[in-house]
């Protein structure tokens, strides 16, 4: 079996765990919020004929505050199980993300950038607009405090087509037709055993008292109800991306489909990444597309691998944070050697950031992890064609 078939075998059964393990807790907590919902009913019902009957009680009024408290929590459950009643109906999140954005605008700090990003034909879902506006600010806010000192927080919208060569990154998928909203952050990040947990009800990394720990279970709960997955990429110190995924109104495509549209090519890249699994499983989608990969671990060896083999080279991908050499430090050693050869970053830092290393180099672009197999793919071969080597 190839390399990248085992890296995405693996992918697969730790994603199938993972999706078996959040069923379990959702049937539970959905349970539970249901009964604790209809006894916080019936004592919010009781304490209203009460007040109704009786002169002004302080400890009555407590008693209410605290009962819809309860009451506003066990909604919360209710959400990440996905027992909420839902309001469909036909939406660009194009256009309702922008008007999110524009109101969140004013709760955010002054220290916070915020970037927007979208194709220039917003793609159509089927979706609740009230819920799609809480799974935003949930993950807005978790952003904003993931940002303590400031930062960057960027939105993109973008229309994605998934199939089977994205399985080994994206075991949950369906294949067909999508729209992306990618909320990424310059934070803290979260390091492999937070992001293990992250979707857990009550799992927070926040101090005590601050938050529920519900937010992105809620994320979670709310997504799956759409029939719409999300994902998380997240480098420790350097931040985090959120991606979700709705089904697009038109037709789901076959999984043969999905996969002839895969655009290819003939040319010779170095991959370089330090992560073995988005290294393996990047290799095998480039090398089933016809190009010729070659593979380096990190920074250093790109380097080595771009003197001994630059004759030949038409595109480097690199990761941009590695141990050793950074993305971008290979790019200025690169430079520095050829002013031509074409670079494809790729990276969980948000996109426009990367101008401000790179400046107006044509011969740079950029793609967002967790990439898709079309994103990818698609980026290469425009970058290979925008102009001549």
């Amino acid at each position: 079996m190839a390399a990248e078939d085992v890296g995405g075998e693996r992918a697969r059964e730790r994603a199938l765990l993972q999706a078996e393990k959040m069923e379990t807790i959702g049937r539970l907590t959905g349970a539970i919020a249901q009964q604790f919902s209809e006894l916080l009913g019936a004592i919010l019902t009781r304490a209203a004929a009460l007040t109704q009957s009786s002169p002004p009680n302080r400890d009555l009024d407590d008693l209410k505050e605290t009962a819809q408290r309860g009451a506003e929590l066990a909604h919360k459950l209710l959400g990440f199980s996905r027992h909420k009643a839902l309001d469909l109906q036909p939406l660009s999140l194009t256009e309702y993300v922008r008007e999110i954005l524009d109101t969140l605008r004013r709760d955010l700090p002054g220290n916070i950038e915020i970037q927007f990003e979208a194709d220039d034909v917003g793609g159509v879902v089927e979706a609740d607009p009230a819920e799609v506006r809480q799974i935003l600010m949930n993950l807005v806010t978790n952003a904003r405090d993931a940002m303590p000192k400031g930062g960057t927080l960027h939105v993109e919208v973008r229309r994605a087509r998934l199939g089977a060569a994205d399985r080994p990154l994206h075991a949950w998928i369906e294949p067909g037709s999508y729209v992306s909203v990618a909320v990424s952050d310059t934070g803290t990040g979260m390091n492999a055993a937070t992001l293990a947990r992250v979707f857990e009800p009550f799992f927070t990394t926040k101090a005590l008292g601050v938050g529920t720990g519900l937010g992105m279970a809620m994320v979670y709960g709310l997504v799956k109800q759409h029939k719409g997955f999300v994902h998380l990429y997240s480098e420790t110190g350097q931040g985090t991306t959120a991606k979700v995924y709705f089904p697009a109104v038109y037709r789901r495509m076959p999984l043969e489909a999905a996969e002839e549209n895969l655009p290819g090519g003939s040319e010779a890249i170095l991959l370089v990444e330090d992560d073995p699994t988005m290294r393996s499983v990047a290799q095998g989608l480039l090398e089933k597309v016809g190009y010729r990969v070659l593979a380096a671990m990190n920074g250093e060896q790109g380097l080595a691998t771009y003197r001994a083999h630059r004759a030949e080279l038409h595109l480097v991908l690199t990761d941009v944070i590695m141990p050793k050499l950074s993305g971008f430090q290979l790019y200025e050693s690169i430079r520095r050697e050829s002013a031509t050869i074409k670079v494809l970053f790729m990276s969980g830092f948000p996109a426009p950031n990367y101008r401000k290393t790179v400046g107006l180099d044509a011969a740079v672009a950029f793609v967002t992890k967790p990439w898709t197999a079309s994103e990818l793919l698609g980026r290469v071969r425009l970058l290979l064609e925008s102009s001549p080597r």
